[in-house]
């Protein structure tokens, strides 16, 4: 399965130094999209065979084309990309279509504007606190204990660490670890140190003097979590351990390379495996309240790249869909 996932390990919260808030942006579903989501990953095509004596050419990778969508007026353009909320480092991903769309539009509209800092960033860590301490290995089931306890431990945090924090904040902080070290790797790049596609974006804005703004809040994000069932949020953590008992390293490994080609038919066919009681609240609830914020931004003239994760813009309840049914025209672009 894929991610989406960004995770810091810098003391912001004082929660075992979750300050994935202060640090990115993008907004928790990318980081639930380590459990439930995934953008599959295509299998590499062999390359073709060359004579024994002479070393194969490296193959040129296709052309990026991450999809790209245009809702317009007479007056109005607004642009919808999916995005990536982390990337494995030097993925080359942007297409010649999204560097034409960034360069014309006047505005960023992103899920979450700017990240909470200072003491903002505090209260917001705390909404991921239990409010007490409950042994994190006793969340789980008895024979997923010990795997618990080895991914822990492989994250390189005391399992302690995880005791006052709520199930899903949990679930989501491994998560997020797992898919830093991952994609970290070898290359160089600290897991801290990765960016995703709404961080380069929002440069890009900013460095133009250009507003950038956001649908939701961080509080409005981790509230979602914080409503689940508590069933809800096991079976997340539970899945976590499952996933690594097994050695399925691909929920650790989200493999970019169908969101590159603009796979929009894998990522919804991913997107179905989520139970009915995180596809609703995560993905049809929120896409109705963004697909109102389009049709009511198409009352004032400019041009917009709407930009939010990949997973809102795949499948029957995308927000394409949801705009066509209310009437709504919008065409592929790339």
């Amino acid at each position: 399965m894929a991610h989406g996932a960004e995770w810091v390990k810098e003391g912001g919260f004082g929660v075992g130094g979750v300050a994935y808030l202060k640090r990115k942006s993008g907004g928790l579903l990318a980081l639930v999209a380590a459990l439930w989501l995934g953008l599959s990953a295509a299998g590499a095509v062999p390359a073709a065979p060359v004579p024994a004596t002479r070393a194969p050419a490296p193959a040129a990778p296709p052309a990026p084309r991450p999809a790209i969508w245009l809702l317009s007026d007479d007056d109005t353009q607004i642009y919808l990309f999916g995005t990536i909320h982390i990337l494995p480092p030097d993925l080359h991903w942007r297409s010649s279509e999204l560097d034409r769309v960034v360069a014309e539009a006047d505005e960023l509209v992103l899920e979450i504007a700017e990240t909470p800092d200072g003491e903002e960033g505090d209260e917001l860590g705390a909404l991921m606190l239990l409010g007490k301490d409950v042994p994190i290995t006793h969340r789980v089931s008895p024979e997923r204990r010990a795997g618990l306890e080895a991914m822990v431990a492989a994250a390189g945090m005391p399992i302690e660490t995880f005791d006052s924090m709520q199930t899903w904040a949990v679930a989501v902080a491994l998560a997020a670890m797992a898919v830093a070290q991952e994609y970290a790797g070898d290359s160089g790049v600290a897991p801290e140190d990765l960016t995703g596609v709404e961080e380069v974006l929002r440069a890009d804005f900013r460095a133009r003097n250009r507003p950038v703004s956001g649908v939701e809040t961080t509080a409005q994000q981790l509230g979602i979590f914080s409503r689940m069932p508590l069933h809800v949020q096991r079976t997340m953590l539970e899945s976590m351990v499952d996933a690594y008992l097994a050695g399925d390293t691909g929920i650790m490994d989200p493999g970019e390379d169908g969101w590159v080609r603009g796979d929009t038919d894998g990522i919804a066919a991913e997107m179905q495996q989520m139970p009915p009681e995180l596809f609703v609240p995560l993905l049809v609830t929120r896409n109705r309240a963004w697909t109102q914020y389009l049709i009511a931004r198409l009352e004032r003239p400019g041009k917009v790249l709407f930009a939010v994760g990949a997973g809102h813009l795949a499948g029957d309840a995308s927000v394409q869909s949801m705009l066509a049914a209310r009437g709504f025209r919008v065409r592929r672009v790339n």
